[in-house]
């Protein structure tokens, strides 16, 4: 599962996709029946549509859908930051302060799927040490069907450079204890997510429009 989980995650089966039970099985060294496990498995979590005698296709995630998924988040992960700002401890502070470094770093690479993945990581730190159990749980069931297109928030030039800054403020809210901003950057923060995310769809579609 976890295999063609991260096919899925990082592009390589693309929404609308098929999942080739023969091709995957070959490529994954597996028999069908662990491909076709998988699928069942996979659609549980939002990814994967099991579709009766056509067989299981990647989740396409509506635009709509995704933008009531951002405004969600937007409530949790400003919940997680003002709690991780109250609890604040070094070893955390520590981990945030080089999450948002090595994301830096990578831009200055041009390493977009290396940001991609300090980044989610960066979200998640934050909800874990916002301690609230359910929260964590919904916003990583949430995100992991925008994952579906969360990618192409960072299609347009300069939107990773934006984003981290908006990730370098936040973390200096936290560690500071300033719970009150924290909160309310981490929010701007899922909400101009959204709006990169937008503006992102509508320059590729641009560009395919104007070759």
């Amino acid at each position: 599962m976890r295999r063609i989980e991260a096919l899925i995650l990082d592009g390589s089966l693309a929404p609308g996709e098929r999942l080739n039970e023969v091709a995957l099985s070959r490529s994954l060294g597996v028999s069908r029946g662990p491909v076709r496990e998988a699928a069942r498995a996979l659609e549980k979590t939002g990814l994967v549509t099991v579709i009766m005698n056509r067989g299981a296709f990647v989740r396409t995630l509506a635009i709509a859908e995704a933008c009531d998924i951002y405004a969600i988040n937007a409530a949790l992960f400003g919940l997680a930051a003002a709690e991780a700002a109250l609890r604040r401890g070094s070893a955390q502070a520590v981990m945030l302060h080089c999450m948002v470094d090595a994301m830096d770093a990578a831009i200055a690479r041009g390493e977009r799927d290396r940001f991609f993945a300090i980044n989610s990581n960066f979200h998640a730190l934050i909800m874990a040490c916002g301690c609230n159990a359910e929260a964590e749980a919904l916003y990583g069931q949430l995100t992991r069907k925008l994952m579906l297109l969360r990618r192409r928030s960072f299609d347009r030039p300069g939107h990773m450079r934006t984003a981290n800054r908006e990730h370098r403020a936040l973390m200096c809210a936290i560690v500071t204890g300033d719970t009150a901003r924290a909160r309310d950057l981490a929010e701007a923060h899922a909400r101009l997510g959204r709006a990169r995310f937008l503006e992102s769809i509508g320059h590729a579609t641009a560009r395919e429009d104007n070759p």
